[in-house]
């Protein structure tokens, strides 16, 4: 594996810690093929994150991250798959509660749904 992809996946997983750790219980690589890698977060609440990103040189191509309840249930999830074009902010959407309430999204990165997913967990 070349340097550069780990060096994406610690990337990411400093700024997790840096910026969000207060709200983290663990963090698990799942997959890393260079630019292309999947993180699970688990939060103190429980809830789990699974993201999943695509880059080419310095540009986010895809990504997923879903939000669910520690039984595995989907509170939100936001990607950026080109299939809902109806959406205003298409390609990016969100899946709430059930895959098939899509709603518009402007957390087009990592650090937007942490920052939604840690005023959420404030609130509740």
């Amino acid at each position: 594996m070349e340097k550069a992809n780990i060096v994406r996946v610690e990337e990411r997983i400093f700024l997790i810690e840096r910026q969000f750790g207060h709200l983290v219980q663990s963090l698990e690589v799942l997959e890393n093929y260079g630019d292309y890698f999947k993180i699970k977060i688990t939060f103190k609440d429980e809830s789990v994150l699974r993201m999943t990103e695509s880059w080419r040189n310095d540009v986010l191509l895809s990504y997923s991250y879903y939000w669910l309840t520690g039984s595995n249930e989907l509170i939100v999830g936001w990607d950026n798959a080109p299939h809902h074009k109806k959406v205003k902010t298409f390609p990016h959407h969100k899946h709430l509660a059930h895959q098939k309430t899509i709603r518009l999204s402007y957390e087009t990165s990592l650090e937007d749904v942490m920052r939604e997913i840690e005023k959420q967990l404030k609130d509740n």
